[in-house]
């Protein structure tokens, strides 16, 4: 074990590089090549700009991510993405480093080949849960990788009995190097990590200082958090919550801006894990735990990290996902919390795997070609992945932009609008005409200053009354009243108080609509989108069912439930042979009325075509068209079923 890649032992530098270098070649070939949902569009404007996103800072993506972006030759968001990609691949070497540590001969444990380890974690490395993370801008690859690199040069440490500093440090500046990426990834292993510790200076087979070893080697990776006073003045970037002085420092160190709610009870806490344990059974990520689980049952040892570590993870970030009270088992970040747990049982079955190789050549080759058909079977299947040709996110931000009329104020809430848009006016100067205002950043007063130094030809109003959030932005709008405004939302403008008429991406603020509407080009770029996509970017599908969800229900406000039903069904996958005549019982103009925002249980990360058909069909209850609304209903039934969380509509052939 004396060859070492990236510091750590391995058994065969060149199978765990080629390894590696293969499953990058996937992740590159199949990730996105732009902008993503979530937190993607902030992460790239920060590291392209050298500002500062949201807590706590995640400044070793930002330092990174700035240096990758200014690559000669290579498009940001292209090397953006391919900073995860890297990362995710790398971590085949401490995965593997961190397995054939244990598989060291050892009268406690069996004999094992070390030589199928590598290629069985890049195997498992295509699983959609490991690839997911690993294929968008994230931070959970950087993250994971400095975690299980310190896990790994730990392992090694204890089981060699060192009495050097070195080895201890390292496993603390790992640690600390993970938390500048994601403080909760880095949190998990290292408190996994701490007993074995704690029972290693007991028993003097690591160094009496070695807890402040670590401990200095963490601090030491946490100071890049320093970079956040070094930026923190800075106005010609995007500097999130300005930190300059104690009382904002401490605002966004104890991340004020996300007030996350937490569950209400233990038997809340029990139900999201139990609908986690569903999740993962359906995904295979169950499996994928239990034979990890199987290869550290076999190679557990007395001055390993084996067992314990390994359940002590996947417990930890379980516990965690399951602790939010917003909760959906379909949210893409819950893959990257799962991915250090999921990258150990990687680590578990290639232990499992070197056992029978070791046992019998024949059956390692067949145990390969198990694990082949298992990552195959996982939705979405590699062969079937297409999130390099996603581009949809930021396409409808594009066009957004591109459709607002000269000077206009485009109020919008959610990521998947204010992420794109932010990026494409700070990054490659769209429509910087055009003054985005989001709704939910509006209680912020450093967004306000951003703002304003972005068009310092706004009109300025008086920042503090009474009211909260949406009373400010109707400050903001009689302070500035000439120029036209456009909303993403029907319910954001009934809040704000603003009447809004169809329009093709966003609403217009108007007093008096037309006559008529169609469906809008939103929602027919939509079923674009869908239909070439098909289901191979996750998430992707789950935003066009939200954002079409959301215009039908817009439509349906405004009066028009025949151009409604049309949005809605342009979020479903798969449905064929409907056509202008389908909706000719719908009434197409009735009279515009506020409406409940459709809710449904059980809750979707983003949205879900069957609760499309079922507000389809309560629309055409609501408007007389009987059979439509049946045939919708059967179809929404069979793709869901859903729950609706808010009153039946009234109907209203009253309204024609």
């Amino acid at each position: 074990m004396a060859k070492r890649l990236l510091g750590l032992p391995v058994h065969s530098r060149r199978i765990t590089a080629a390894s590696t270098f293969a499953l990058l070649v996937y992740y590159v070939s199949t990730m996105c090549r732009s902008l993503s949902m979530y937190d993607s569009p902030e992460l790239a404007i920060v590291a392209e700009q050298l500002g500062l996103g949201h807590p706590f800072g995640q400044p070793l993506h930002t330092i990174l991510g700035a240096l990758a972006s200014r690559l000669p030759g290579v498009d940001p968001l292209v090397a953006l993405n391919g900073l995860s990609a890297l990362f995710g691949a790398l971590t085949v070497i401490p995965a593997t480093s961190f397995a054939e540590t244990l598989v060291r001969p050892d009268p406690n444990c069996p004999d094992g080949d070390p030589r199928y380890v590598a290629p069985c974690i890049a195997l498992l490395g295509m699983h959609a849960a490991l690839w997911e993370p690993a294929t968008r801008i994230e931070v959970y690859p950087l993250a994971v990788f400095f975690s299980l690199w310190a896990a790994a040069r730990f392992a090694s440490a204890v089981l060699d009995e060192d009495q050097r500093p070195g080895p201890y440090f390292a496993s603390g500046l790992g640690l600390g190097l993970a938390a500048s990426a994601n403080v909760v990834c880095a949190f998990g292993v290292a408190l996994a990590m701490t007993p074995r510790l704690l029972m290693g200076v007991a028993r003097q087979e690591v160094p009496r200082r070695a807890l402040g070893i670590c401990i200095g080697g963490g601090l030491l990776g946490l100071s890049l958090h320093l970079y956040v006073f070094a930026v923190a003045g800075r106005t010609d970037v995007v500097v999130w919550g300005a930190p300059t002085s104690v009382e904002s420092i401490v605002h966004y160190f104890t991340a004020a801006d996300f007030a996350s709610k937490g569950v209400e009870s233990w038997t809340e806490w029990w139900a999201h894990v139990g609908e986690l344990f569903f999740w993962s059974l359906r995904d295979g990520l169950l499996a994928l735990l239990l034979a990890g689980f199987g290869g550290y049952a076999l190679y557990a040892r007395r001055r390993g990290l084996g067992r314990f570590f390994f359940n002590a993870t996947w417990i930890f970030f379980v516990a965690f996902i399951a602790r939010n009270g917003v909760f959906a088992p379909d949210v893409l970040d819950y893959n990257g919390y799962l991915a250090a747990p999921a990258w150990l049982a990687a680590s578990g079955v290639g232990l499992l795997v070197a056992y029978l190789g070791s046992q019998r050549a024949s059956w390692a080759p067949v145990a390969l070609a198990a694990l082949l058909l298992f990552v195959m079977v996982a939705p979405p299947a590699p062969y079937q992945r297409s999130r390099n040709r996603d581009t949809f996110t930021s396409k409808i931000g594009l066009e957004a932009l591109r459709a607002a009329p000269p000077n206009a104020i485009l109020i919008v809430e959610r990521d998947h609008w204010v992420g794109p848009i932010w990026y494409l006016q700070e990054r490659r100067d769209v429509r910087p005409d055009v003054t985005m205002l989001a709704h939910g950043l509006a209680s912020s007063e450093w967004f306000w200053d951003h703002l304003y130094r972005r068009h310092p030809d706004l009109q300025p109003f008086e920042l503090r009354g009474p009211g909260g959030r949406d009373a400010r932005v109707r400050r903001f709008l009689r302070a500035n009243p000439d120029r036209p405004l456009q909303v993403s939302r029907a319910a954001l403008a009934d809040r704000l108080g603003v009447p809004t008429c169809p329009s093709e991406w966003m609403l217009d603020v108007r007093r008096r609509c037309g006559g008529s509407a169609h469906e809008p080009e939103l929602a027919r770029y939509a079923s674009v989108a869908l239909a070439e996509l098909r289901g191979g970017s996750p998430g992707t599908d789950g935003l066009i069912a939200l954002v079409t969800l959301d215009r039908g229900h817009d439509l349906y406000s405004q009066g028009f439930p025949r151009a409604a039903i049309s949005a809605l069904l342009a979020g479903v996958p798969r449905l064929d042979g409907f056509t202008e005549d389908s909706f000719a019982t719908v009434p197409a103009r009735i009279q515009r009325m506020v409406r409940p925002t459709p809710q449904y249980d059980p809750p979707a990360a983003l949205g879900h075509p069957a609760q499309n058909l079922h507000y389809a069909s309560t629309i055409a209850e609501a408007t007389g068209a009987k059979g439509l609304a049946r045939y919708l209903a059967d179809l929404s039934n069979a793709m869901g079923p859903v729950e609706p969380k808010f009153a039946t509509l009234p109907a209203s052939p009253a309204n024609l």
